[in-house]
């Protein structure tokens, strides 16, 4: 796919809706899903945002925006689910 068919926007929800997908194998405990997976993930999202070629995209930034947050919920659960998420920075 060419890039002037997909910009960054697209990316960028699409790198977040893998995120997501990542993060369900992760709880179910898939062992090829990790948290150092998910933080190179997370850290590409966050370097796509930041690209000088990059559009502000509302959309992309809430849903982002709430999975980072439920990742954050899951660290503070504390226990065996606090423990798996707690090498994820976010």
């Amino acid at each position: 796919m060419s890039n002037a068919a997909w910009d960054n926007t697209g990316s960028v929800s699409l790198f977040v809706e893998i995120l997501n997908k990542y993060l369900y194998f992760f709880e179910k405990g898939n062992p090829r899903i990790t948290g150092v997976a998910i933080q190179s993930l997370i850290e590409l999202i966050t370097t796509e945002m930041q690209s000088d070629n990059s559009t502000p995209d509302p959309a992309a930034d809430a849903f982002l925006s709430r999975t980072l947050g439920y990742i954050q919920f899951q660290k503070q659960k504390g226990g065996a689910i606090g423990e798996k998420y707690d090498p994820i920075k976010v």
